[in-house]
């Protein structure tokens, strides 16, 4: 039987010295470690057939975006991409806990974290996204109660900023509180609204790096048409911005899709984004 204490002891001399990945898994993750390592195979494989079914479910869509950004934090940790990670729409704080928990696992003490959002729900609707899954106040979620779900998850506030909003104002004020910010390695964008993706992609122009990955959570709404919704944004940023390429990365869920982003030189210019025709 293994000794809980023991496990314990081992973990706070991990946590002092700093020097092991192990050190950053608590307690309870590295017991479920320790037991399925020694389970046998099959066991192993009967016991996760719940796990299995829960994962058809709509939990089904949050372990997808827990995937997407372990991916994600991975790749910039490899690769060696500076920046910060910028969510864009974060409701009740859900996927920006899975972003600090995966900046955790990587060690990335460096990287802070922007939360930008009104708070508010969505916005009135204009008429290139009717028709489609959302709504006015869609998505509404007090602030006081995001930042609660943070603290409860163990995020630190001190490298966490609150840019709070619609963002067709606080992305675009001159000297305002997103004005200074600079290099972004992960952009999250759950916009949902074409209207609500234009700021957001024309404030993200100058601050991408090369290697930067861009992550869509709606990208496949209103049917998957590219005229719609953060596609139809996408497509015209690019069409503005020829200096910025996208390959595509990876998919998740039934929506989402991230790219990685390429800064092109001169020379590079006429043959970018050849999967992206102009609308």
């Amino acid at each position: 039987m293994i000794d809980g204490r023991l496990l314990e002891a081992e973990d706070n001399e991990w946590r002092r010295k700093g020097d092991s990945p192990v050190s950053m898994l608590t307690l309870h993750e590295r017991l479920l470690d320790w037991y399925a390592r020694r389970l046998p195979s099959r066991l192993v494989a009967l016991l996760s057939l719940p796990i299995g079914r829960q994962l058809k479910t709509k939990w089904h869509f949050w372990y997808e975006r827990a995937r997407m950004l372990e991916l994600a934090f991975a790749y910039t940790s490899y690769n060696e991409v500076k920046g910060d990670y910028f969510e864009f729409g974060v409701y009740e704080g859900r996927t920006f806990i899975e972003a600090w928990d995966a900046a955790r696992r990587y060690d990335n003490k460096a990287v802070r974290f922007y939360a930008f959002d009104s708070f508010e729900g969505l916005p009135e609707l204009s008429s290139v996204d009717a028709g489609g899954p959302f709504c006015k106040g869609q998505f509404k979620c007090d602030r006081h109660q995001f930042e609660k779900n943070l603290k409860s998850h163990g995020v630190d506030p001190r490298r966490v900023k609150v840019i709070e909003g619609r963002f067709e104002t606080t992305l675009n004020e001159a000297d305002g509180e997103a004005d200074g910010l600079e290099s972004v390695a992960i952009a999250w964008i759950d916009c949902d609204l074409y209207k609500s993706t234009v700021p957001v992609l024309r404030y993200l122009s100058d601050r991408l790096v090369d290697g930067s990955i861009v992550i869509f959570d709606d990208w496949y709404c209103y049917k998957g048409r590219a005229d719609q919704g953060e596609q139809r944004a996408c497509l015209e940023w690019l069409e503005a911005n020829p200096q910025i390429g996208l390959s595509e990365y990876q998919k998740f869920h039934w929506a989402g899709i991230s790219f990685i982003v390429t800064r092109l030189q001169s020379s590079e210019l006429q043959v970018k984004n050849p999967q992206f025709p102009a609308l």
